[in-house]
């Protein structure tokens, strides 16, 4: 792919990482109380809503990622369905949900001298698809009917666990290419501007 085409598609997966970033203040907005949506259900509903569309941006930027996924499936720029565009991702690079990392810094000279991976508390790809549906559930009228109603309660209960886990998959991370000597590595927001900065990665050999 033409380096200027790389630079556009990075620049496309910056813009999903600030949108993701905005939406997570308005999900801290209504989960500390300075916002709501009047009355539970629907401040709930609100949640939720935001946490659907940080997954769909999480699945668009991957998408970003992957020229594999732009050439096999041809409709591409009208898939919206996060869920769906996982496992459309997956046939193409089974690699590519995001890895979450941790830059360790020297006390001393405060530069980072190391990048480690996050083991625990970060949003998987198994718990991708689990919060996909409830957010799904959470967003169409209940049928007066249904055995299983919704408990509101407990969904705002669970809201900032959720967040956190995406926070965590996502605020410094890497990406793995299609072509396995490549990888993207994103930080969420950089010491110098607060913005987010993608980079480039490839493999050396080391003599």
């Amino acid at each position: 792919m033409p380096e200027s085409s790389d630079r556009s598609d990075r620049a496309k997966y910056a813009a999903c990482m600030e949108e993701i970033k905005k939406r997570t203040l308005v999900v801290d907005a209504f989960l500390n109380g300075s916002r709501n949506a009047l009355y539970l259900k629907t401040t709930v509903e609100s949640v939720y809503l935001q946490l659907r569309k940080i997954l769909e941006l999480i699945a668009m930027a991957s998408m970003s990622a992957s020229t594999e996924y732009m050439e096999r499936y041809e409709g591409f720029r009208r898939h919206w369905n996060g869920k769906r565009i996982l496992e459309y991702l997956e046939n193409v690079n089974p690699d590519f949900y995001p890895k979450p990392t941790r830059q360790v810094v020297d006390p001393a000279t405060g530069n980072v001298v190391e990048v480690v991976d996050v083991e625990s508390g970060f949003l998987t790809k198994e718990e991708y698809g689990q919060l996909y549906d409830i957010c799904g559930d959470l967003l169409h009228a209940e049928n007066p009917y249904a055995q299983d109603r919704q408990n509101i309660e407990m969904r705002l209960q669970e809201a900032p666990g959720w967040k956190n886990k995406i926070v965590t998959l996502l605020n410094h991370h890497q990406v793995q290419l299609a072509d396995s000597g490549k990888q993207i590595w994103v930080l969420m927001r950089a010491k110098s501007d607060g913005n987010v900065h993608v980079w480039d990665c490839e493999a050396v050999e080391v003599e």
